[in-house]
């Protein structure tokens, strides 16, 4: 298991690369495109994540989700 996480109290970005190509797929499928102005995305609603874990196996990603 793994995550990602900003410990500090600034903005931070993630590049992620994935080989072979193919799950970008899934981050247009379950993803929102923000505003070019926002500098944060929302969190997520129930529904996104039940979006995400619905399509991820169908990208070969198991999802865990604390007291899911």
């Amino acid at each position: 298991l793994h995550c990602f996480r900003n410990e500090s109290n600034k903005v931070a970005r993630l590049l992620i690369t994935v080989a072979p190509a193919g799950l970008e797929k899934m981050f247009f499928e379950v993803g929102q495109p923000l505003d070019e102005r926002a500098t944060s995305a929302p969190p997520p609603a129930p529904s996104d994540i039940e979006k995400l874990l619905k399509a991820a196996p169908h990208y070969g990603i198991e999802i865990k989700v604390p007291h899911h």
